[in-house]
Parts: structure tokens; C-alpha cells; sequence
């Protein structure tokens, strides 16, 4: 037993360090949340691991996801106090669950028939605020989440929120439209603001969408015109999202 324990402490160092030496891809958001999920669940050793952020309205919603999950659970969005991850989003604790089916949140359950109902979901933060949680089940071990497997969430977690804080100050950087779109905004708002706006993808992405509809009215495009852009990006937001659904599926 306790050479097992010690085998399952030296896998989560050592994955740990593997994580810690982890290169951001020139893709996504979504794309580089998606290797996260992957390398959190190889870590952790498990079946299923997802990851959701936060909107506007103190909402979660997937993002990644390693694993077993329906393409209608992207659909849906968790509010503040609801569920499991809900719980997590308003404490910004770290919940670890050794059976679902006998615990209080036994009714939000989606794999009540696995054999190891265990389960562990631990918040994003960022200068104390909840981006996001990560979730994992579905332990390959056979046997409930320890103390070391929730320390591990947490390492994995706070790396996690460094990857979005990083790859969206990136990405604000590189766009002059995003940088104007922000600056617009700072006779209004204070620097740390203009730096969580950066950091919140649908905030952002709201913003950038209104500072888009008043560059091309003052640009002198027709109302038509500015549909047939915004149809423009709908396509290839399909295109993208078909793309993204088929990679799920090969999980």
C-alpha cells in the first residue's frame, strides 16, 4: 500500500514538472485550454478533466475538455452557487468529493454509474478572483482522490491561470484593434480595469464587438454592409467551431 502511495506521489512530481515546462502554442485560447485539459489529465491520472471560465454574468462555461463530455455541456452555463462548480465559483475554494452519490451534490452527478465516483474541482484565480474552476473524474487508480491529488489540482490550477492571464495580454498586444478598443476605455475605467477586461474573453470579446460596430458606422459603412462582415465572422467562427467538435470527439 504505501509503495503504491509513493508510486502515486513520484507520478504526480514528475508530471507536475512536465506541466511546469509547458510552451504556449502560437493557436487559440480554446486550442492551448484543450492541451491543458490533456496534460492535467495525464498528470492526474484520469478519465475526464474539463476546464470552464467565467462571463459576464458570473456564469461557467467549458471551454476544454479531455475526456468524456457532450457536445450540448459546451451549450450550457453554470450560475454562481449552482452545482458543484457553481459552489467553487462562489467560495473559491477547492472541492474534493470521495462519492458523489452520497454526497449533497449527488442530484448534479453526470457519471453516477462510474465505479469511482470521486471527484475533485478546484478554482482558476487570479489576483483573487475566480477566472474559472478545473474539474477531473474518473480516477484510473480505482480508489477516491487523496489530499495529494487535490494539492496537485491546485499547482495545476494556479498554472493554469498564469497560461490565460499570459496568452490574453498576448494576444491584446499583438492587436492594435484590441489596444484601441481597451485605451477607449481607460478615461473610464482604472488600469487594473483595462488588465481584467483583458483577461476575461467574453468582456473582451463584447468590447471589441461595440468598438467594431462604431468603426465601421464612422467609417461610413451601410447597416447591410456591416451585416454581411458580422456574417463574415460567423462563418468562420463556424468553420472553426466544427473544427473544435472534432477534436472532442476523437477524445
Amino acid at each position: 500500500m504505501k509503495e503504491s502511495m509513493d508510486n502515486h506521489i513520484e507520478n504526480l512530481l514528475s508530471g507536475l514538472s512536465a506541466l511546469v515546462s509547458f510552451q504556449y502554442s502560437g493557436q487559440s485560447l480554446d486550442d492551448n485550454l484543450q492541451l491543458m485539459a490533456a496534460m492535467a489529465a495525464k498528470v492526474l491520472d484520469v478519465e475526464n478533466c474539463s476546464i470552464m471560465l467565467t462571463g459576464e454574468a458570473l456564469t461557467l462555461r467549458v471551454y476544454a475538455n479531455f475526456g468524456q463530455l457532450s457536445s450540448d455541456a459546451y451549450k450550457e452555463y453554470v450560475s454562481k452557487g449552482v452545482g458543484i462548480s457553481g459552489h467553487v465559483l462562489a467560495t473559491g475554494k477547492s472541492l474534493m468529493i470521495e462519492d458523489i452519490n452520497t454526497s449533497e451534490f449527488s442530484k448534479f452527478a453526470r457519471y453516477p454509474s462510474n465505479s469511482v465516483r470521486s471527484l475533485i474541482c478546484t478554482p482558476i484565480l487570479i489576483n483573487e478572483i475566480v477566472l474559472g474552476v478545473i474539474n477531473i473524474n474518473g480516477s484510473k487508480r480505482m480508489q477516491p482522490f487523496d489530499s495529494d491529488d487535490l494539492n496537485a489540482m491546485v499547482v495545476i490550477a494556479a498554472f493554469t491561470g498564469r497560461v490565460i492571464q499570459v496568452l490574453q495580454l498576448q494576444s491584446t498586444l499583438n492587436s492594435r484593434f484590441a489596444q484601441m478598443s481597451l485605451g477607449e476605455r481607460s478615461e473610464k475605467d482604472n488600469k487594473k480595469n483595462l488588465i481584467n477586461d483583458a483577461q476575461n474573453p467574453e468582456k473582451m470579446a463584447k468590447i471589441l464587438a461595440k468598438s467594431f460596430y462604431r468603426e465601421m458606422i464612422s467609417a461610413g459603412f451601410a447597416p447591410g454592409q456591416i451585416i454581411n462582415a458580422a456574417s463574415e465572422i460567423i462563418s468562420e467562427l463556424s468553420i472553426n467551431l466544427r473544427k473544435h467538435q472534432g477534436r472532442i470527439k476523437r477524445n
